[in-house]
């Protein structure tokens, strides 16, 4: 989304009796909004190019990390499934695996952020 060479102008307002009765305060707050709605696209824009780039970056770098590192990849995933498994079967069973998952689930996600920092 490149939005560097927008101009937002507010076209005149005319009114329904007369071209040219309305007012300049009219004029003013319809230029502000105008102008208000430009600069809110373009900040959106901003945004949203920022995060598709870090984004990429980031996919970028787990698929480096896992072509260089397919064992520890394959271990993460499995970590990952196990600690998934153990969240979503705590959800029904409110016994022994609601007390293991949380702290299970917790050290897969330090051991998994560690690999990737």
């Amino acid at each position: 989304m490149n939005m560097e060479n927008r101009n937002y102008e507010a076209p005149e307002l005319k009114s329904e009796k007369e071209s040219g009765s309305v007012s300049t305060a009219d004029q003013t707050i319809f230029n502000r909004g105008a102008k208000a709605y430009g600069q809110a696209e373009k900040a959106v824009s901003d945004v949203y190019d920022k995060t598709s780039e870090k984004v990429s970056e980031t996919y970028e770098k787990a698929k480096s990390y896992s072509s260089d590192n397919p064992g520890k990849t394959i271990l993460i995933a499995l970590g990952i499934g196990l600690g998934l498994g153990l969240l979503l079967s705590a959800g029904t069973h409110r016994s022994h695996n609601a007390r293991l998952a949380r702290p299970v689930v917790n050290a897969l996600s330090d051991i998994a952020l560690e690999f990737f920092r």
